[in-house]
């Protein structure tokens, strides 16, 4: 089932427990990561939390008025389905946080303006708010 964005509104808070709620999925978990790809949909939905738990990776994330930089996953993660995003009528949406354990903020879409790969670490992504 694709994730809807109808009910979801620009500069409201939501939890991943009331996202989770929305879009039909059992629980949080489905939507626990960094980057989330909804199967069988065209959406790619970034979670950014700037100020981390100790315990987590310390990626380097800023969102600045409206551009956000950030450090991808590790792994590589829709790193290719990010870089292609545009070409391929993907749509990247944003929710942000300042602190861990807040609620996020839904900051609307997002275009790809840079993407530094990087073999030996995190890749660098850069974006523009729509």
């Amino acid at each position: 089932m694709p994730v809807s964005f109808n009910n979801i509104r620009v500069g409201a808070f939501y939890s991943r427990n009331t996202l989770a709620e929305l879009w039909g999925y059992a629980s949080y978990h489905a939507i626990a990561r960094g980057i989330v790809t909804p199967r069988n949909d065209n959406k790619i939905i970034i979670f950014i939390t700037e100020e981390k738990q100790s315990s987590s990776r310390q990626y380097v994330d800023r969102l600045a008025g409206d551009i956000l930089e950030t450090e991808g996953p590790d792994d590589r993660f829709s790193e290719d389905r990010i870089a292609h995003a545009e070409v391929m009528g993907e749509e990247i949406h944003l929710f942000h946080r300042r602190r861990h354990h807040m609620d996020f903020t839904y900051c609307g879409r997002l275009r790809l303006l840079e993407l530094i790969p990087d073999a030996a670490g995190p890749s660098f992504f850069k974006y523009q708010l729509l």
